[in-house]
């Protein structure tokens, strides 16, 4: 018969092997996705090691200091949050690799490479979704991540305490180290404890956080690697084919609610009325101020509402968003543009210039059309049609090019609020119960 002492012995280890047990099933994704990132890290080392191309020793550099940055922290740090900062940064850096002659490396990807790589980065995160566990232990929000770093960053300013300033100024600091790194290790692993599920969240985060900058990384080398000479095309070619631009607003936009439309024209309204030529910069910060006004309507209670997203439904809203850009391909106007470089397609001179010395300008403001004058394409279809002959072509380059890129920005502004939308209106709806 089993004594007692082995059934207290027995007990706790079958409970602790059921406790791993659960954890290896559930979190078999995470363990799998940290085996293949690195396995990824160690076979970019041996090709960069391999490789006589300085350019792509150059790119894997940047990929490999970037991952070894995360995964040399115990606890992210709130600079690691901003991820899409961090994540242009890094793309700028392999586009600088390959073409280092560029004011602006990050434009000289080819459309096409551009628009494939974003299908391919739709089919990686989706891939990702399906693995086992990974739905599961995905289900927290952003903003427990920033709440350990902040307490992290709290516990590693123990140095500032006015007691340790009083000993190290007094050369008495010494003498007390023992007492203040017992002190310490006791308040780490209490606060370990308590912080445990804010911890393994932290650590799942920085796992899938490595391998969005690896797929990136990859993506950004297939796309900067392009060498090729663009095709002669001429304008005119061009300009036949924006005709057939379709409508701008996504016919989802139509079953948001009144205040999301409200937030959503706002800022809409910022790009295509703009007065002068809209930059990448400028669109930029529209776009990000549009999905922190998205986040603070559904949470108003938070302080960092753009926190408040969780990793699962950003992983889902980055799916829908890559094959939306990806789908851009397949609009006629497209057909021509595929094989040009980025910075051909935005390099367009400020409208105004040409508004100042053309003749064109006394012929708009006779037929009262001065109203449409921030709307290039619209003056360009308008202008075309009264009378082509007052239209140098540079002026029709510079519309057509204008109202092209305004386009383009407001097909981005319209799918970033419809996944804004989606990713914190679940969330908010989820913390509600309904």
């Amino acid at each position: 018969m089993i004594d007692t002492s082995t059934w207290n012995l027995f007990i706790p280890v079958c409970l602790l092997l059921c406790l791993l047990a659960l954890l290896l099933i559930r979190g078999f994704g995470v363990i799998k996705l940290e085996w293949l990132n690195m396995q990824s890290l160690r076979e970019m080392r041996k090709i960069s090691q391999e490789t006589d191309d300085p350019m792509k020793v150059g790119a894997l550099k940047a990929i490999l200091e970037h991952c070894k940055s995360l995964n040399s922290k115990w606890i992210l740090s709130e600079s690691d949050l901003s991820i899409l900062e961090n994540t242009y940064f890094l793309v700028e850096q392999i586009a600088r690799s390959y073409h280092p002659e560029s004011s602006h490396p990050v434009e000289e990807a080819r459309i096409r490479w551009v628009l494939k790589a974003f299908m391919d980065l739709k089919n990686r995160l989706l891939a990702l979704t399906t693995w086992r566990g990974v739905h599961t232990v995905t289900q927290f929000r952003v903003h427990h991540v920033l709440l350990l770093s902040r307490a992290w960053k709290l516990k590693e300013e123990w140095k500032d305490w006015r007691v340790v300033k009083f000993l190290t100024r007094h050369g008495l600091y010494p003498l007390f180290q023992w007492l203040f790194y017992l002190i310490r290790w006791l308040d780490l692993t209490f606060w370990a404890i308590r912080m445990m599920a804010f911890i393994l969240q932290d650590i799942i985060f920085k796992v899938f956080l490595v391998r969005w900058y690896l797929i990136v990384g990859e993506l950004a080398i297939q796309v900067y690697r392009d060498r090729e000479k663009e095709p002669d095309i001429q304008p005119e070619d061009l300009l036949e084919d924006f005709n057939s631009i379709p409508e701008m607003k996504h016919p989802k936009m139509a079953d948001l609610s009144e205040e999301i439309l409200i937030i959503s024209d706002s800022s809409r309204d910022d790009i295509l009325f703009h007065s002068w030529s809209v930059e990448w910069e400028k669109a930029k910060g529209i776009y990000i101020k549009l999905v922190e006004n998205i986040a603070q309507h559904h949470h108003p209670e938070s302080k960092q509402p753009i926190y408040e997203a969780k990793l699962f439904d950003l992983m889902m809203g980055g799916v829908r968003f890559s094959e939306k850009i990806a789908a851009i391909q397949n609009f006629p106007v497209f057909n021509k543009l595929l094989d040009f470089r980025i910075a051909h397609v935005l390099m367009v001179k400020d409208t105004a210039d040409y508004f100042i010395n053309s003749k064109a300008l006394s012929w708009i403001r006779e037929y009262k059309l001065t109203y449409i004058v921030k709307y290039a394409l619209l003056i360009f279809k308008v202008v075309r049609k009264g009378n082509p002959a007052l239209l140098f072509q540079d002026f029709v380059l510079t519309l057509a090019g204008e109202g092209f890129k305004r386009w383009l920005y407001l097909y981005l502004h319209d799918r970033i609020t419809i996944e804004a939308n989606t990713v914190y209106q679940e969330n908010r709806l989820l913390s509600e119960g309904i």
